[in-house]
């Protein structure tokens, strides 16, 4: 699995993605949960409920569940203008 990350997220991981081989996130709340584990600085953005989440590049506004091969990308709400 891989979890890719953008905008101001990057800031925070110092990545662009992990790559995830065993023992993967089987949904959304468990990438939350190791997130939060993994990035202490994400941790207040994930209780606030403002990240995004797509799955293969769709975006996925439930909790989802995850296949190994799934690639996850974790992004800021989008602002228009």
């Amino acid at each position: 699995m891989k979890i890719r990350y953008f905008a101001w997220i990057k800031d925070i991981t110092h990545k662009d993605y992990d790559l995830i081989e065993n023992n993967y996130p089987k949904n959304i709340n468990e990438i939350k949960l190791f997130l939060n584990k993994s990035y202490p600085g994400l941790k207040k953005h994930i209780k606030e409920d403002i990240l995004r989440f797509a799955i293969n590049m769709e975006y996925s506004p439930t909790n989802q569940k995850l296949d190994s091969k799934d690639e996850i990308a974790v992004f800021p709400p989008v602002s228009g203008g």
